[in-house]
């Protein structure tokens, strides 16, 4: 016998141990993800620059690898252990893979590093030395069960996921001893925005303002005196009108006004149009806002006060980007910029602050510019300050210009003299210093609205004693307008999809913002119904006119439309109260399941549903080919299924009908009794339209006491 034989030779087994390290190495090598390369041994990381959160001045955000029961104070002081030296270094190394590899914001990266503390907690509750290539069942269901400690189902959930990608990374990368399937087991909670009852809609309404709410900003907004008050009420009439983000309004350009013409749809005339140029988030390009006709004039006032309240700081803004390092000074003052020192009566004119029969300007000025240090001609309480040294206040106060001056929020095209939204340092807390301009932060906008410190800082509502109806405080945040626009456009029939492009959005994010609820949805296709706008048969009783109507059209309607189940195919109305649903797994077939036009998650899920029973059509084809029993009633029912969907898509693509339309497909598989009696009737009076009502006097008086109102 000729030939070779191979020595079979195992492959040498690599140590789950070695391959944690190389993995730890290669995140250390990964030059300037989130710090410093030489920041790694550093237990709080320092990670704001990595990090940018429009309109929130946060360059200040920590990592802190210490274990679950340190804390960290509101100062950013860490208080408690660092993670066990064993498990800190592949905590540091994830984070920084992770960030590296799939970035996020801050607030999903430090769940990222949360679900490694909670791992590390549930190794030190079983007495175990942590380390993550012994993850086991047990360690993985702590960290759930810890997870749950203190939060909500919501966050619980979350938790849970990120802990479950940890796990998942480690298997992939064969980091464990004993790999194991494991998944988290914590179910998902249930979808607000889809409930039903008095508590869902109670929910919806919080994240709406109330009438009262809006009251008191337009009362705010006509009336208001101080420099804080006008700001943030022009602000807030901007988010009324229009869907726009707190960021987005808050980093508004100068040019921001858009100003156009187009042909109305009713009459054909021109007419002018006004819009807000806004650079949306979530990677949206730049794109105008159209402000609706009613709003325009108190939106013009709006921006028209913001160009005002800011023409100082940008003016001092500009001084800085064209003289860096430079200290501004009021054109009365520039005088004494050769002798180089400024005489403390014009430093006063200047800072303005408050009159106090105690500390008068002179004194509070003059103990204000010792406190930061600059020099001064003072010597004595006999020999007092009279001036102070200009370059020492600029060495003083402009480091107290924001991180990314002279560009605003970072962005390379704006500066901080074309934005229109721009403060004086410190103008929001005590005295504004006109030496150093800042930016408006989000925080800003949600303390006005809101309050802060445990009501230490009242919200605006409180300074000018207002309240709800019932007495309650007024509660509103700065997304609550933008909810309560999207919330209005759908009420109005606005498609899903044009409410997303208004709303500087994908039309995917929109479930969030949906606010309105069965009853009102309910109220909607009766109001259809009414006014005669809804397609269908089930919409035909409304309809009918003639001598003989047997009852009231409001009538009708309610006995028409008893519910508003949202369903993948539409909007079932079916009313439970007379008999259980006699369609039940047949949506699609029945008569009473309505749908929107022009309603993209609905067009959405009957597209995805079309591909799939086409597919089960071609499957049940095959088996009828193979002469198996019952295939030809799948491909019967198949059919019939594909064909309603095709006339769902045809009537969403179709241009002659309004968006908003509510709908009823014909011919359907059942049909409730009510639409059925019309019907009866119906042809009883074509029947009727032919009888002589002269041959019979009887008949004829009948028919016209049938007639009369």
């Amino acid at each position: 016998m000729n030939g070779s034989v191979t020595k079979f030779v195992a492959p040498t087994p690599v140590n789950p141990s070695d391959r944690v390290s190389e993995f730890i190495q290669l995140a250390q090598g990964l030059t300037d993800v989130l710090i410093a390369d030489e920041d790694w041994q550093k237990v709080v990381w320092e990670v704001g620059k990595s990090f940018n959160t429009k309109g929130q001045n946060r360059s200040t955000r920590l990592f802190a690898f210490v274990n679950r029961d340190a804390s960290i104070s509101p100062s950013q002081v860490v208080v408690g252990e660092p993670l066990h030296p064993t498990f800190i270094d592949f905590a540091k190394a994830y984070c920084r893979y992770q960030h590296s590899a799939s970035p996020v914001q801050f607030e999903n990266q430090a769940k990222r590093l949360g679900a490694l503390r909670l791992i590390e907690a549930a190794f030190r509750s079983f007495g175990r030395q942590p380390s993550i290539q012994a993850l086991d069942v047990a360690i993985m269901n702590k960290a759930i069960e810890l997870a749950k400690e203190g939060v909500g189902v919501a966050r619980h959930y979350q938790f849970a996921i990120y802990i479950q990608q940890v796990h998942r990374f480690c298997m992939d990368r064969h980091f464990l001893n004993a790999p194991f399937q494991w998944k988290h087991g914590v179910r998902k909670p249930k979808d607000r925005t889809e409930e039903i009852g008095a508590e869902a809609k109670e929910w919806r309404e919080k994240k709406l303002p109330s009438p009262e709410a809006f009251h008191a900003l337009a009362y705010i907004f006509r009336t208001a005196t101080s420099s804080i008050d006008r700001l943030f009420s022009a602000v807030c009439a901007i988010c009324i009108s229009i869907p726009i983000r707190a960021h987005e309004v808050l980093q508004l350009r100068i040019d921001c006004e858009v100003f156009g013409k187009t042909k109305s749809e009713e009459t054909g005339e021109e007419i002018d149009t006004y819009g807000i140029r806004v650079w949306p988030g979530k990677n949206n390009p730049p794109q105008v806002k159209w402000v609706p006709t009613q709003m325009v004039d108190v939106v013009q006032q709006a921006v028209s006060r913001l160009r005002e309240i800011s023409a100082g700081p940008r003016t001092v803004a500009r001084w800085y980007e064209e003289h860096p390092d430079v200290l501004w000074l009021p054109e009365e003052a520039e005088r004494f910029r050769r002798s180089g020192m400024l005489p403390l009566s014009e430093l006063i004119k200047i800072v303005r602050h408050p009159p106090n029969k105690n500390r008068p300007g002179h004194f509070s000025t003059a103990k204000w510019a010792r406190q930061l240090g600059i020099e001064n001609d003072g010597v004595s309480r006999r020999k007092p300050m009279k001036h102070v040294d200009i370059a020492s206040m600029a060495e003083k106060l402009l480091t107290n210009l924001p991180a990314d001056f002279p560009y605003f929020n970072g962005d390379a095209e704006q500066r901080y003299s074309q934005s229109l939204i721009v403060i004086y340092d410190n103008e929001f807390f005590a005295v504004p210093i006109p030496f150093v301009v800042t930016k408006v932060s989000v925080g800003h906008f949600n303390r006005w609205l809101g309050g802060h410190d445990n009501g230490k800082l009242p919200s605006v509502f409180k300074r000018w004693e207002m309240k709800e109806k019932d007495g309650s405080d007024i509660e509103i945040t700065t997304h609550s307008f933008r909810h309560w626009l999207n919330t209005v456009a759908q009420f109005r029939g606005m498609s899903e999809l044009d409410i997303a492009k208004w709303s500087g959005r994908g039309a995917a994010q929109s479930k969030a913002y949906n606010h309105v609820s069965p009853e009102e949805i309910l109220s909607q296709i009766r109001e259809a119904l009414d006014d005669g706008t809804a397609i269908g048969p089930i919409f035909e009783a409304a309809k009918i006119q003639g001598v003989n109507r047997p009852v009231d059209r409001k009538e009708v309607i309610d006995a028409q439309i008893g519910s508003a189940l949202l369903s993948d195919y539409g909007i079932c109305v079916h009313d439970y109260s007379l008999l259980p649903c006699q369609s039940f797994g047949d949506c699609l077939g029945c008569s009473e399941n309505v749908f929107v036009k022009g309603d993209q998650d609905h067009r959405a899920k009957i597209a995805n549903r079309l591909v799939i029973t086409e597919k089960q059509l071609d499957d049940a084809l095959a088996a009828m080919g193979k002469k198996y029993f019952g295939a030809d009633k799948w491909v019967e029912s198949h059919c019939r299924s594909i064909e309603r969907m095709q006339q769902m898509l045809a009537i969403h693509d179709d241009a002659s009908i309004p968006d908003g339309t509510i709908v009823n497909l014909a011919e359907a598989s059942h049909d409730n009794a009510v639409a059925m009696a019309i019907r009866d009737r119906r042809a009883l009076g074509d029947e009727e339209d032919n009888i002589e009502l002269g041959d019979d006097d009887d008949l004829a008086d009948f028919m016209a006491m049938m007639g009369e109102d």
